[in-house]
């Protein structure tokens, strides 16, 4: 029973790699260039979550406003119900990330407003996006990586 359902998750994580990659030869979203730092400048927006212990679906963007940088989870994200879920920027490479590690020197962003939908969260002003390599969705109460995406 555990094979299968690992199974399932790693043909899934497959997927979610796979429409990555596709939306990565996508034109990136229009994004001003003067406001974020090079590296994610030459980073297009990224559609989709690379490595996930639970079912996270949907996209998520970077946009620039004028009173600052935004992560957004686009109208498509759902992900499954967990108690205590946050948001954060981590400096590991997702495929590094484990439970008890996933906050490691990472920045939080916030709780998961919703389990399902649009929602935004301001990066903090003067935040370097070049010292992070991730997006993580955790579970704080009982440090449980939900899941990710490479930044």
């Amino acid at each position: 029973m555990r094979l299968i359902a690992r199974l399932k998750t790693l043909t899934a994580a497959a997927l979610v790699a796979l429409a990555g990659l596709a939306a990565a030869s996508l034109p990136a979203a229009s994004l001003p260039a003067t406001a974020l730092p090079t590296s994610a400048q030459e980073a297009p927006a990224r559609s989709g979550f690379d490595v996930t212990a639970e079912r996270i679906d949907g996209t998520w963007s970077l946009e620039t406003r004028a009173d600052g940088t935004y992560l957004l989870f686009n109208e498509d994200f759902s992900t499954a119900s967990g108690p205590d879920l946050k948001v954060f920027l981590s400096p590991q490479e997702v495929t590094d990330v484990r439970d008890r590690t996933a906050t490691r020197n990472a920045v939080k962003l916030g709780a998961l407003k919703r389990t399902s939908g649009a929602q935004e969260y301001r990066l903090p002003d003067g935040i370097d996006l070049s010292a992070f390599r991730s997006l993580l969705i955790h579970c704080e109460r009982y440090s449980h990586f939900w899941g990710g995406a490479a930044l």
